[in-house]
C-alpha cells in the first residue's frame, strides 16, 4: 500500500445532521483555490467514492461505505494528499495546507486508532527498511552479520509491539491494517492466521481484512506439484529428439528427477539414484530425468559418466526449463515421486530416504 501522508487540524462540528448509514466529511480548507474539486479515493483501488467542489473555503463529501475503509483525499491541480480511515462517520477538519502536519481531525474513532498505529510503527517500518538495503549493499562479511543481528532484532520489537496494538485494538480495522504491514515479517501463513483469529469480527471488515483472508486461503490451497495432487501432463523431447509423455509412464511409480550437468550437489546425489534405480527398476519403478542444461553435450556426458540408465528429457532452456517452470522449480537438485494413478506421493527424496520409501511401496 502506498505510504500516505497524514493530515490533522482540528475543526469545530459546523452542525450537519449525518445519518449513520451514511458519511460527512466537512473540511474547511486553507490555501486551496475557490471551486477545486476534492476528491475522496479508495485506498484499496483508486477509485473515486465522492466528489465535491470547495465554495467559500469549505467541501462536504457525502457517501456511503460498506465497510471501514483507508482512503485518501485528493485536491485537483494539487500535489498534497490526505489520508483517513473512516467507517460512515460524519467528520470534520480544518486544514492549511501550508501547514499539514498540525492539522487534527475529529469524528471518526478508527482515525484516532489509525494516528495512534502510524506515529508507533512508521518509525519502525523506515529504520527496517533503511537496514535491509544496508545489508544487501553491505560487502563487509563482519559488518554484515551485525547488521543482520540489529534486523532480526528489531523485527522482533515489532512484531511484539504488533501483538500489544492488536491485543488493545482487536475490534478495530486498524489491526488488520497492521497485519498487513507486518505479515511477510511472520515465519509463515499459520502464524499470520493466529493472529486474525483473535480479532474480533468488527476487525475482520474492509479490503485489508480480504487481504489477509486471501494470504490465509492461498497458504492453505494446493500448490502446484504439492504431495498429494495429481501430476501435471508434459511433453518434452529425449536426447534423440523424440517427444516423451509423463502420461507415457502411467501404471508405474516414476521418480520425475529435476537435475543438470553443471549443478554439483546434483550430480553428488546420482549415485543414490542410480542405487534405487538399480535395485526397484524390475519392480514397476523407473526414473524420468528432467535436465536443466544448456549445452546438450554436457548433458549427455554426464549421463555416460554417471551411469544414469533412465530416460532424459530436457528442452536446454537452462533455469528457463519449460517443466521446470510449471512445477515451480528453483533449486536443484529437487524431484518428485508419482504413484502409477499420476498422483504426487512424495517430494525431495534424497539420500537413503527414496530407497526407504520404494522398499515400503514395493515389498
Amino acid at each position: 500500500m502506498k505510504k500516505l501522508v497524514v493530515i490533522t487540524l482540528l475543526l469545530p462540528l459546523l452542525g450537519v445532521a449525518q445519518s449513520k448509514s451514511s458519511f460527512l466529511i466537512q473540511g474547511n480548507i486553507k490555501g486551496l483555490t475557490e471551486n477545486t474539486q476534492v476528491n475522496l479515493l479508495s485506498g484499496a483501488d483508486g477509485k473515486s467514492i465522492a466528489s465535491a467542489k470547495m465554495v467559500n473555503g469549505i467541501f462536504y463529501l457525502r457517501g456511503e461505505l460498506k465497510e471501514p475503509e483507508l482512503c485518501q483525499i485528493s485536491f485537483a491541480g494539487y500535489k498534497e494528499q490526505l489520508d483517513l480511515f473512516i467507517a460512515n462517520d460524519t467528520v470534520n477538519m480544518i486544514i492549511d495546507l501550508a501547514d499539514i502536519k498540525n492539522m487534527k481531525i475529529t469524528g471518526s474513532a478508527i482515525q484516532e486508532e489509525y494516528l495512534g498505529f502510524k506515529q508507533e510503527f512508521y518509525p519502525y517500518f523506515e529504520k527496517l527498511n533503511t537496514l535491509g538495503n544496508t545489508i544487501n549493499t553491505e560487502k563487509d562479511a563482519g559488518k554484515k552479520n551485525g547488521l543482520v543481528q540489529e534486523y532480526i532484532a528489531l523485527k522482533t520489537t515489532i512484531l511484539n509491539a504488533g501483538t500489544n496494538f492488536t491485543n488493545s485494538h482487536p475490534a478495530s480495522p486498524v489491526s488488520s491494517l497492521l497485519l498487513v504491514a507486518v505479515m511477510r515479517l511472520y515465519e509463515g501463513p499459520a502464524e499470520l492466521e493466529a493472529k486474525y483469529e483473535q480479532l474480533q469480527p468488527a476487525a475482520k471488515k474492509g479490503a485489508l481484512a480480504r487481504i489477509i483472508e486471501k494470504t490465509i486461503a492461498d497458504a492453505k490451497a494446493p500448490k502446484v506439484g504439492a504431495v498429494g495432487t495429481q501430476a501435471l501432463e508434459f511433453s518434452q523431447k529425449d536426447v534423440n529428439g523424440k517427444a516423451v509423455t509423463l502420461a507415457s509412464f502411467r501404471g508405474k511409480y516414476v521418480l520425475v528427477d529435476f537435475w543438470a550437468s553443471w549443478c554439483k550437489p546434483c550430480r553428488q546425489e546420482n549415485p543414490n539414484v542410480v542405487n534405487a534405480y538399480q535395485a526397484y527398476k524390475g519392480k514397476n519403478f523407473t526414473v524420468l530425468g528432467v535436465s536443466l542444461d544448456q549445452s546438450k553435450p554436457n548433458w549427455l556426458a554426464a549421463i555416460k559418466a554417471d551411469n544414469l540408465e533412465w530416460t532424459h528429457v530436457s528442452d536446454l532452456q537452462y533455469w528457463n526449463n519449460a517443466v521446470a517452470q510449471l512445477y515451480g522449480i528453483q533449486s536443484i537438485p529437487a524431484n518428485m515421486l508419482v504413484d502409477p494413478t499420476g498422483k504426487i506421493i512424495a517430494r525431495d527424496l534424497r539420500g537413503e530416504a527414496l530407497p526407504q520409501m520404494l522398499k515400503e511401496l514395493l515389498k
